[in-house]
């Protein structure tokens, strides 16, 4: 029976060019201070020191992505056949990680007024749809691939975990939007820790090139 899908190296390489798309779309959102031409040193300073809601933004957005990637890597690494159900899993992942610039643009704008509690929540919960993304893309691999039970179980379990957590973040904003943000925050730093995935995925060779 002939297959149309060889591998996963183009599904990799698609991949990666959405998240490259995506960290270079984070640091538009952070604009120059308009102080006009004739503008002092001190006043750009100031305008510069305004921004914090958009440093802060784009931080907790380059983080999400970059864990995002590095999950993503993991997970390519034990793909060893392809179906359209991982590809579709797939882009509704990259759909996911490719809408973060919009939410994060949101927080950088709206962090300091009244809207601010929104604004976090609305972070909150593009990251809850993220980690909803993750877990069905793992699943999917996972059902093409059984071998890769084992070295995707924490990461499948780790994106399950997220959906509670990052509904919690959403109703911390309310109380308080920064606190919210650091929350999401831990959420990827916990996930960044390394365990038996980055060994398996160390140990394993990836597919060829």
């Amino acid at each position: 029976m002939v297959s149309f899908f060889k591998g996963p190296n183009r599904l990799e390489a698609f991949s990666d060019g959405v998240f490259a798309i995506a960290l270079t779309l984070l640091v538009l959102e952070i604009k120059a201070p308009n102080i006009g031409e004739h503008g002092s040193s001190a006043a750009l300073w100031a305008g510069l020191a305004h921004l914090w809601p958009s440093y802060v933004a784009y931080l907790l957005a380059f983080m999400t992505v970059l864990v995002s990637w590095i999950g993503h890597h993991i997970i390519i690494g034990q793909v060893k056949r392809v179906d359209p159900v991982l590809l579709v899993a797939n882009g509704f992942f990259l759909l996911t990680v490719s809408f973060l610039p919009f939410p994060t643009s949101i927080v950088a704008e709206h962090l300091r007024g009244e809207s601010g509690s929104a604004a976090a929540a609305v972070y909150a919960l593009a990251n809850l749809l993220n980690s909803a993304a993750f877990l069905g893309l793992v699943r999917a691999v996972v059902h093409l691939n059984p071998e890769a039970t084992g070295p995707l179980a924490a990461s499948g379990r780790n994106a399950l975990l997220g959906l509670p957590w990052c509904l919690f973040c959403a109703g911390v904003a309310f109380w308080s939007p920064v606190a919210s943000l650091l929350l999401v925050a831990a959420m990827w730093v916990w996930w960044m820790r390394p365990g038996q995935e980055w060994q398996a995925g160390a140990a394993r060779p990836g597919p060829p090139g």
